[in-house]
């Protein structure tokens, strides 16, 4: 069922109407209803307008729900939804590769699903367009998430092939007013001011020191929903952009020399020419467009298009030793394409039909065709030049995904059956 919260009315023949209100369904809940209905001498009505919140007595998984509210108000810096995960117990960031670690474990064991799709990189196995793990920002705006779930131990055999934990991220919809939000945050170095020990520097020796180094962070976007025919047909559209400049400085330290040779003379003006400090920029463009369509009262069609553009400008590498020629572009276009049939077959079986289509290409660019060199002096690194080892490089995955799952209650029991789940990846 969508998220949400709903009114549930129970009533049957001779039996007394029963209402309960505000029942929350949040994303991966089970919830169980203790419902009595009472003998109905006369019209009679019960109606539960508030009470505990409902125990899920029927799901032993470990979980954290982070609700729309928590979305919406704590502030994250880079707005990137994934950071939230941050806020349940025993997560941390992986140092090895910057990624989400659950419980210690390397942060490339997760698994992230959104809408029901799986979402992951096949190839670096992280999340699609490699998000979260210190390159690009977010593949879609915080503003596009209605609400996740944490689960990290005990979850459903139904999600799979994790080690760590699942991130299961729902979308939001329109509905049937419209509404729409925008964002804006905007920090640049010219409004910023020289802190006491960068103008003490730059008073002692001028010409080694960085005043006001370059930086630039603009991240803008806004998001539209609301109906298309009231009651049954519902769009959403989310654009999440931004402009991020870094200066990254290259310090070149070598050695006074009373009276160098030729050759060391060479190499100096040769090292000094390759030592300019050189610029970053990570910009990036999202979009997300889903619709809902309520084809029947038993059938709920959902459609979601993901399209993220990221570039990386001398995003390959960086350091202080590191000169411009040896790092380049980092690039990541992912597309995803998503669909999800609800048909509520009978009053104690509902089936799920998932497609789920992923593009993601995530090129490596270098910014020379010189051989690689690190030049050192006493074991000591001065500067590192020529083309790095890794770049340029190609990693482009296309993958299909089909899952269909059939939910079945029989009295006391419930079961959860996957007789169709697979993807094909090239």
């Amino acid at each position: 069922m969508p998220v949400g919260t709903y009114e549930v009315t129970i009533e049957g023949p001779g039996m007394a109407k029963y209402t309960q209100k505000g029942v929350a369904v949040t994303v991966g809940a089970k919830l169980d209803l203790p419902v009595k209905l009472a003998l109905a001498t006369q019209t009679t009505t019960v109606t539960v307008t508030g009470e505990a919140p409902i125990l899920e007595t029927t799901r032993t998984a470990v979980s954290t729900t982070v609700d729309s509210m928590s979305v919406a108000s704590l502030p994250v810096n880079g707005r990137n939804f994934i950071e939230f995960v941050l806020l349940t117990p025993g997560v941390t960031r992986d140092p090895r590769t910057g990624d989400i670690s659950f419980g210690g474990q390397r942060g490339t064991l997760n698994s992230l699903t959104v809408d029901g799709a799986d979402d992951n990189n096949t190839f670096f196995r992280q999340t699609s367009g490699r998000t979260g793990s210190g390159r690009a920002p977010y593949q879609f705006s915080q503003d596009a998430v209605q609400e996740f779930q944490v689960n990290s131990n005990g979850y459903s055999a139904e999600f799979g092939h994790a080690g760590g934990a699942i991130i299961n991220v729902v979308t939001k919809s329109g509905t049937n007013n419209l509404h729409g939000t925008a964002f804006e945050f905007y920090r640049d170095r010219g409004l910023a001011a020289n802190d006491p020990i960068v103008k003490l520097n730059h008073a002692l020796n001028p010409a080694n020191s960085l005043r006001k180094p370059g930086y630039h962070f603009h991240q803008f976007g806004g998001n539209v929903g609301g109906p298309i025919l009231k009651n049954r047909a519902f769009f959403f559209f989310d654009y999440g952009g931004q402009r991020n400049t870094q200066l990254n400085p290259v310090v070149l330290s070598i050695p006074t020399i009373a009276t160098p040779t030729t050759f060391q003379q060479q190499a100096i003006a040769y090292l000094q020419a390759r030592a300019d400090s050189w610029t970053r920029g990570l910009n990036q463009d999202t979009y997300l467009l889903k619709g809902d369509l309520k084809v029947s009262q038993n059938h709920l069609l959902s459609v979601r298009w993901n399209r993220q553009n990221f570039t990386g400008l001398g995003f390959e590498n960086g350091g202080t030793t590191n000169s411009a020629e040896h790092t380049g572009g980092s690039l990541v276009n992912s597309d995803t394409v998503s669909g999800s049939l609800t048909s509520t077959l009978s009053t104690t079986i509902v089936n799920v039909f998932c497609y789920n289509w992923q593009r993601d290409n995530e090129p490596g660019q270098a910014n020379s065709n010189l051989p690689e060199a690190t030049v050192r002096q006493n074991s000591v690194t001065l500067l590192v030049v020529g083309r790095n080892f890794f770049s340029p490089r190609f990693t482009n995955i296309s993958r299909h995904q089909f899952a269909d799952i059939v939910a079945v209650s029989r009295r006391r029991h419930s079961f959860n059956l996957a007789p169709t789940s697979f993807m094909t990846a090239s």
